[in-house]
């Protein structure tokens, strides 16, 4: 059987190619505007404003407007996590 495909090649492009990517990736976000803090939070915003006003979740005030940190919301997220329920055997 005939090798079509040159191994070696094909993994020099993708290391290449994954190189590139990560040279652009700019660094992980600390503090989100709403809208992006309800879309890391799987939440539709109107759900993620209640929340707030509700005082559920830590927010930071910068030039007059919220900022969410991501470690506040890893944690709300982590505080609602559901326990795993043991079945009995």
């Amino acid at each position: 059987m005939t090798d079509f495909f040159n191994l070696d090649v094909f993994a020099d492009a993708v290391a290449h190619r994954l190189k590139g990517s990560l040279e652009q990736a700019s660094p992980l976000k600390r503090l989100f505007s709403t809208e992006e803090a309800a879309t890391y939070c799987g939440m539709p915003v109107a759900s993620f404003k209640a929340e707030v006003v509700r005082d559920q979740l830590r927010k930071v005030r910068l030039d007059r407007c919220w900022r969410f940190d991501r470690a506040d919301l890893d944690a709300w997220i982590d505080a609602h996590k559901e326990e795993i329920r043991e079945h009995a055997a």
